[in-house]
């Protein structure tokens, strides 16, 4: 009996040492950081040491991928993206090899430890998944001419981005991230959109306009409807990556693809299904669902991809309704080459070219995006209003004004700009630069704007957006981060005109980290030129029918910021 006892507390002790024996895998780790947005949209894993390493994807050369206006964050050198470990994982033991007694025991109890290594070589990092996000919270108020402080408008809107990044090996990565959005300065439920009768502006027109929103560029149809607080959660990213023999690069769901080297105008982004807000301080547009395929060449450093898109904003009932796209991304000694097209059917190709060069000291980029003018839904003032005696329904009184137009022909988006750096003290940097647009779908006067923000019977198709409104368009900024001791500061100041219609907005932007991982910032837009021009957005007393519409032009915006990444 004693020695049985004997056996049985030996055979516990055994399996307690071999339990706590146990290798510990780090599921997540507070200490990390969120990646960056390249490590997050743009460049896949590093493969093993004794492949090429895969190129960044699908990205411009030139720096269009942080919103010029607003200050960029920082780089976080304390948390590079950590590189995948060398392949730890032990040779299989030969089968015709005699085996001791106390590895049979071992292989019995526990399991064979060379029974999958056939399912991968590649050994887990020691943090197979990495958990953070951000939250971002803001006040925005905006003044219109002759408005007293105490009505200028108040917002509140909060954003929280939560991900999860799973790395099993340096060839397989998952990807997701959700965001939420709430603001309490709203109500819980939408009023009615339809626009005030009188002299009120309507809707929610005077809070969205070029205040840099953080959801983005909205449809100026949409700044008839106020929204609501929320919370509202939307799918920003949901994707899987994987190679095939290290060759062809694979990522399949919702991702960010960009197409362009325009810092503030991007025509030629087709992958997107949103325009970007250039004031937005980040891109806070969601993904889209594709399957992408990468090639790259490295002996010439040279990219090719292919995409298959599972998302329009109609829907995709069947398989003809899908559209394809491909780029090529060649460089020429310092010149950077993109071109790329986009199909799909019942509808004529679209196209872009980019360019991204040095010229002495300056950094010159240009793109190009070609597409049918026939579909795209354009409007146009008649220059008669209907009389107070009609009592049809608004939205086709506002047709009858506004009625759409399109245009035949291939039609061409430009956009140039430039940029230098200059080093003015050891180690701080003054960048200042300029970018033109140009855009024939784009209107010479502001006119027929009220046609684009009043409700129509039927919905405009592809309708120009905020600062795609005019045909002609400048910039300009200047970009000063962490000068002289203010190793945590940055400052930018930035003007936008559409030389159209001669609105202007020049908007400058404070940006202080403190606190490691804490973020304030703070920013000033003044708003002048024509004041029926886009940037200004006013309405002088526009009768349609029996209704009445005056929106005062705006003068000012105002906001303050606190983010932290995790």
């Amino acid at each position: 009996m004693n020695e049985g006892l004997a056996r049985s507390l030996g055979a516990a002790a055994w399996v307690i040492c071999a339990l706590l024996s146990l290798p510990t895998v780090a599921v997540a780790q507070t200490g990390e950081t969120r990646p960056s947005d390249s490590d997050i949209f743009g460049p896949a894993d590093k493969p093993a040491a004794d492949k090429p390493a895969e190129p960044e994807g699908d990205k411009p050369a030139s720096p269009a991928d942080a919103p010029a206006p607003a200050p960029a964050a920082p780089p976080d050198p304390a948390h590079p993206a950590a590189a995948p470990p060398a392949n730890t994982t032990p040779a299989p033991a030969d089968p015709s090899a005699p085996v001791s007694e106390d590895a049979a025991r071992d292989a019995a109890m526990m399991g064979d430890p060379n029974a999958n290594l056939g399912r991968s070589e590649d050994a887990a990092p020691d943090d197979p998944l990495r958990l953070g996000g951000m939250f971002y919270w803001r006040t925005l108020s905006s003044a219109r001419q002759e408005q007293a402080p105490k009505d200028w408008t108040f917002s509140a809107p909060a954003v929280l981005d939560v991900y999860m990044d799973a790395r099993p090996n340096d060839r397989v990565r998952a990807f997701a991230r959700g965001r939420m959005a709430y603001d309490s300065t709203r109500p819980e439920v939408a009023p009615s959109s339809s626009p005030s009768a009188g002299g009120g502006a309507p809707g929610g027109m005077s809070t969205t306009m070029a205040t840099g929103d953080t959801m983005g560029s909205d449809e100026l149809a949409s700044l008839l409807g106020a929204g609501t607080s929320g919370p509202r959660v939307v799918l920003d990213q949901l994707w899987l990556r994987f190679d095939i023999d290290r060759t062809i690069f694979v990522t399949a769901g919702k991702q960010h693809v960009r197409w362009g080297a325009g810092r503030f105008w991007a025509p030629g982004d087709y992958l997107h299904i949103r325009r970007r807000n250039p004031l937005d301080v980040f891109d806070a547009r969601t993904g889209t669902t594709m399957l992408k395929l990468h090639l790259p060449w490295e002996s010439t450093g040279w990219n090719f991809y292919a995409y298959t898109l599972l998302e329009d904003p109609d829907s995709i009932p069947r398989l003809s309704d899908l559209a394809a796209a491909a780029r090529a991304e060649i460089v020429l000694g310092t010149n950077e080459l993109g071109a790329g097209i986009l199909a799909k059917s019942g509808q004529l190709p679209k196209a872009s070219i980019d360019l991204s060069t040095g010229i002495w000291d300056f950094d010159v980029y240009g793109e190009v995006a070609l597409r049918a003018g026939s579909e795209i839904d354009r409007v146009q003032y008649t220059g008669v209003l209907p009389g107070p005696g009609r009592f049809e329904s608004l939205g086709t009184l506002v047709e009858e004004t506004f009625p759409t137009v399109r245009r035949s022909g291939l039609k061409s988006q430009v956009v140039g700009g430039l940029s230098y750096q200059r080093l003015y003290n050891d180690n701080d940097t003054l960048t200042v630069g300029a970018e033109y647009f140009y855009n024939p779908l784009g209107y010479s006067s502001p006119e027929a704007y009220p046609g684009l923000v009043l409700p129509r019977t039927t919905p405009l198709r592809d309708p120009a957006t905020f600062f795609y409104l005019g045909r002609h368009y400048g910039a300009l900024f200047v970009n000063v981060p962490a000068p002289y001791t203010w190793d945590y500061t940055t400052f930018t100041l930035s003007t936008l005109g559409n030389l159209s219609d001669q609105s202007f907005i020049s908007r400058l932007d404070y940006a202080l980290t403190i606190l490691t991982h804490l973020r304030f910032e703070a920013f000033v837009a003044v708003r002048y030129g024509r004041t029926e021009g886009e940037f200004r957005f006013g309405v002088e007393e526009l009768k349609i029918g029996n209704r009445s519409f005056s929106v005062q032009p705006g003068i000012l915006d105002l906001g303050l910021g606190l983010r932290i990444d995790i």
